[in-house]
């Protein structure tokens, strides 16, 4: 998932309405700027299938320390301490591991049988309900929710920005849901790990500024 995450950066915009922004919106992006990082040196594993563009096709062999809903949200609590140091503010910083902790709920919908639970011991148990496996429906699935969620809790004044934005964003990643290439164009673990590093920072800025 990855415009779906910031529905929920709009939820907790609109409970927490005096809250910044910016920790929200890293926040909720955490785990996939975590991700990438964790893959160009090596701690993270990725297996990317080369003749197939869908991202059904990409295998998370292992990503216990970003992307599992124990072990990867414990770790979160340390970049949620300094947030609430920053911002002199335990709410800013709690805000910030929710959000964190709301990429794994919202990831278990799309994603196949891969999302660890725990994140360390030998035998973890995995879930995910397998969206993806269906990706013209979770494409458009993913863009309704966000949409929808914005349009009830969002200020009326940034509808335009907000959705326009998105769905220039969700557009941007469509040749993982049609598969217009013949090959993928983020064929490696590396290209792969740096598109989403970008991608998570084109987000994060839009949603800031919307």
């Amino acid at each position: 998932m990855y415009i779906g995450h910031y529905a929920a950066a709009a939820v907790l915009v609109t409970l927490v309405p005096d809250s910044p922004v910016i920790p929200i919106a890293v926040g909720v992006a955490w785990p996939d700027l975590v991700w990438p990082v964790l893959v160009l040196i090596g701690r993270e594993r990725v297996t990317v299938g080369r003749n197939d563009p869908l991202q059904r096709s990409i295998r998370f062999d292992s990503y216990p320390f970003s992307h599992s809903l124990v072990l990867g949200n414990l770790f979160t609590l340390v970049p949620a301490a300094i947030v609430a140091l920053l911002y002199n503010s335990v709410l800013v910083g709690v805000l910030f591991w929710v959000a964190a902790i709301s990429h794994w709920v919202l990831d278990l919908v799309v994603h196949m049988h891969d999302l660890p639970v725990l994140g360390f011991g030998g035998k973890d148990r995995k879930l995910g309900f397998g969206l993806w496996q269906h990706p013209r429906a979770a494409f458009v699935i993913e863009y309704i929710f966000f949409a929808v969620v914005v349009l009830l809790t969002a200020r009326p004044t940034v509808y335009v920005g907000v959705l326009c934005g998105g769905l220039f964003l969700h557009l941007l990643n469509a040749n993982s849901f049609f598969g217009f290439s013949r090959h993928n164009p983020f064929s490696t673990p590396t290209r792969l790990a740096l598109i989403t590093l970008v991608g998570y920072i084109g987000a994060i800025a839009w949603f800031t500024l919307a």
